[in-house]
């Protein structure tokens, strides 16, 4: 995968300097937003300092990257991801520091957004409410949180209408350089040629009057080549802060586009492959209630798997608890030669025993060929580990599964 990218920083027509630091370093596929806060110079000065450090440490430990490169394996993959989190928290030490010195800690700080990609690999981390779009496939998603005490309430509780003063809403509940330590937000995620990614500061999203950008028919065509593509990138820009600057930029304005595309014919060929599975398991009920990115940290844990028909699959053998999603395709499980059930597109396979902690006491025979997103235990403990939230959802949607399973039961007999 390559990519190409451009950027923006300004400080638009209200405010008198510009507390908006940005990172491009396509040389590390390492890309970064800061938008300071803290008032004067303050705010400028925990940017930029977030930002080198940001920078210094990732390239320090060039050899993680290296070695996922080498060999992209799940635990090399996880130590990519934890070498950018501690970029993250460095860069926090370094602001904090910076604001004890000068006797102002507490009132010093900066957001942070980062996206480092590395073949057909995204990793991100963050701390507030700069933000990460995806656009993929004609379909704009925000794939970073707003660390903000509205959208934590919303998150946590469902709505907030009549909750908050309108003021106090934007309240950052996470930054860079507030607090001696921070937790950043982790995310990996599947790059796909055609994919754009954009980096931005409240001052954009807030510029534009609406939350997701509308790119319009800017990134309709397919990639061509570096020339072209860079101009639809310029375009992109354009158009976005010309809409910014009619609505008055009363904020600072900055923004990175990323640009990925790929000359592998194979690859682009499997991208429409990969959107069609991931569409198929948006649709299922286990997913239903995961917003975007939370369905896109799941992916990142798990695996899609293809099975020929009439093999068979081992299941009391495994050696791990494995959940089976069943994308396409026909299953029977087996115990001996007695027919237990048959699975279909949309069916779960393994949950019991995926809760439990029982290994299960059958096979699986497929009838015909067929495909499966798979989670294995260990890797479901990582999701609920980083990200409490997904967990919640995914247990309510088994539980509730396995609730009607049992009433349907018990209604037969």
């Amino acid at each position: 995968m390559k990519f190409l990218s451009m950027s923006l920083t300004d400080k638009g027509l209200v405010r008198k300097n510009n507390e908006d630091h940005i990172l491009e370093a396509p040389e590390l596929g390492l890309f970064a937003i800061a938008d300071g806060m803290g008032g004067e110079l303050c705010g400028e000065i925990a940017s930029e300092t977030a930002i080198n450090a940001l920078r210094d440490f990732v390239t320090e430990n060039r050899a993680v990257i290296d070695a996922f490169q080498m060999n992209s394996s799940a635990e090399n993959k996880t130590q990519v991801l934890d070498m950018l989190a501690d970029a993250l928290r460095h860069a926090n030490a370094k602001v904090f520091k910076e604001a004890t010195q000068r006797d102002i800690d507490g009132k010093m700080g900066t957001t942070l957004t980062a996206l480092l990609v590395i073949d057909n690999t995204g990793f991100m981390v963050h701390a507030g409410d700069s933000r990460l779009y995806m656009i993929r496939a004609a379909e704009v998603t925000q794939i970073s949180t707003d660390h903000t005490l509205i959208n934590d309430y919303r998150r946590q509780f469902g709505d907030y209408s009549g909750i908050f003063d309108a003021k106090f809403s934007g309240v950052l509940t996470k930054a860079v350089g507030i607090q001696e330590y921070v937790e950043p937000e982790k995310l990996t995620f599947a790059i796909l040629p055609e994919d754009k990614y954009l980096l931005c500061s409240d001052g954009l999203y807030n510029g534009l009057g609406y939350d997701i950008p509308d790119f319009g028919d800017v990134f309709k065509e397919n990639f061509e080549d570096a020339a072209k593509e860079k101009e639809r990138l310029k375009e992109a820009m354009r158009n976005l802060t010309d809409i910014v600057y009619k609505n008055g930029a009363p904020d600072n304005v900055s923004m990175i586009l990323v640009s990925a595309f790929s000359l592998d014919e194979e690859e682009v060929t499997g991208t429409k492959e990969f959107i069609k599975k991931f569409d198929t398991i948006r649709s299922f009920e286990l997913f239903k209630d995961l917003e975007y990115r939370e369905l896109l940290a799941v992916m990142a844990h798990g695996e899609i798997r293809t099975y020929n028909k009439y093999d068979v699959i081992s299941k009391n053998l495994a050696a791990d608890r494995e959940l089976f999603i069943i994308l396409d395709g026909k299953v029977s499980a087996l115990k001996g030669t007695k027919l237990l059930k048959t699975f279909r597109s949309g069916d779960h396979i393994g949950d019991v025993a995926f809760l439990s902690g029982e290994m299960p006491s059958y096979n699986l025979f497929l009838d015909k060929t067929s495909s499966f997103l798979v989670i294995k235990k260990s890797a479901f403990d990582k999701i609920v580990a980083d990200d409490p939230i997904i967990g919640v959802k995914l247990l309510t949607s088994l539980a509730t599964v396995l609730a009607r399973q049992t009433n349907s039961t018990t209604e037969l007999l």
